[in-house]
């Protein structure tokens, strides 16, 4: 009995690590997407990205950083 929720404390721990992995994943790939669409200096590009998303805070409080990050896209591919 003690092995079986050994397991699924083990299971459960695995799932919520892969999960909370995939969302910084999605992040990163998103943030490294404004880079690639700014085609500034990775430093450069940051602190634009940064003082773009506080715009976007102001106008749009309460949305996730990925939705900043989407908007930023969105906004960038539109404008070429």
């Amino acid at each position: 009995m003690g092995i079986v929720i050994l397991i699924i404390v083990a299971v459960i721990a695995l799932l919520f690590f892969l999960r909370s992995r995939g969302a910084g994943g999605k992040k990163n790939q998103l943030w490294n997407k404004c880079r690639q669409l700014l085609n500034l200096p990775p430093a450069e590009a940051d602190k634009t990205i940064e003082r773009y998303m506080e715009n976007l805070k102001s106008k749009h409080p309460g949305r996730s950083e990925e939705w900043y990050l989407e908007k930023i896209i969105y906004d960038l591919e539109r404008d070429r």
